[in-house]
């Protein structure tokens, strides 16, 4: 039995936003031979819903792994099997601290993403993973929960100097790191994509060199070097190359079916 993490955007989907018939297919006959698939992604847990539905999850027992490795959903089952939260003082104070950042606060917890204003990234990230968008000024008043993550976003030229701030201040509590050119992600100590995939393995007494990782971004790196294969998107950055076993087909190309196809199925 193999392990077959994927990652979303620019890995599962293409271009246009869309799992490819032959991606599609490729991956149920895997999870028919025996193999677990799991889509491992930073979106909050209902933005991943829709293409765990579309690859019949449910039916077959593919896995979610969302907020970049802070929780673990059972399709099948319908239940949660692991989930690493942040501190609720320590989200407030993130939280607060952002108010005086040139950046869009971007906070999913459950069915919602809250944001300070209606900005353009807020906007076309509730519409990507099919989320509610609420406008809370205060936001940090707001915040009696403890969310998995915290995103940010701003454009790619003006990003960095904030962000700079928020690991200055923030860094040695937290995991931070940019998921795209334009977002930039806050998550509790500890969790990642590579090691929810390890506590997957764990779960169901699969061996950790018969993990296989998909990826194309730098919050990938993580399942790619502790999967027992990693492997790049042909059009994934050059770091994931770098560091990957293999380098498939572009996401456009259906270069997870060509890896599977060539070495599992």
């Amino acid at each position: 039995m193999k392990l077959i993490g994927l990652d979303i955007d620019g890995t599962l989907i293409n271009s246009r936003k869309e799992i490819s018939e032959k991606t599609r297919t490729t991956l149920i006959k895997a999870m028919k031979e025996g193999h677990k698939v799991v889509i491992v992604t930073g979106r909050p847990t209902p933005g991943a819903r829709e293409l765990a539905d579309i690859l019949d999850f449910k039916k077959y027992g593919g896995l979610l792994s969302t907020y970049n490795g802070g929780a673990i959903t059972d399709c099948k089952e319908n239940k949660t099997l692991t989930s690493h939260p942040m501190d609720m003082k320590l989200a407030r104070e993130i939280v607060a601290f952002s108010k005086d950042l040139d950046l869009e606060i971007i906070l999913p917890y459950e069915e919602t993403i809250y944001s300070r204003y209606k900005g353009k990234y807020a906007v076309s990230e509730a519409k990507n993973v099919n989320m509610n968008l609420e406008v809370v000024e205060n936001l940090e008043d707001i915040v009696n929960f403890c969310p998995n993550k915290i995103l940010f976003a701003q454009d790619p030229d003006r990003i960095d100097p904030p962000i700079k701030k928020l690991k200055e201040k923030f860094g040695e509590e937290t995991e931070q790191m940019k998921s795209a050119r334009y977002f930039y992600e806050v998550m509790p100590k500890g969790p990642s994509k590579g090691k929810s995939l390890l506590e997957i393995a764990e779960i169901f007494d699969i061996d950790q060199k018969d993990i296989i990782a998909f990826g194309d971004e730098m919050n990938d790196i993580s399942m790619l070097e502790m999967a027992g294969v990693g492997v790049a998107m042909g059009n994934a950055v050059p770091k994931i190359k770098e560091i990957a076993d293999f380098i498939t087909l572009s996401n456009d190309e259906d270069g997870i079916a060509y890896y599977l196809e060539k070495f599992v199925l």
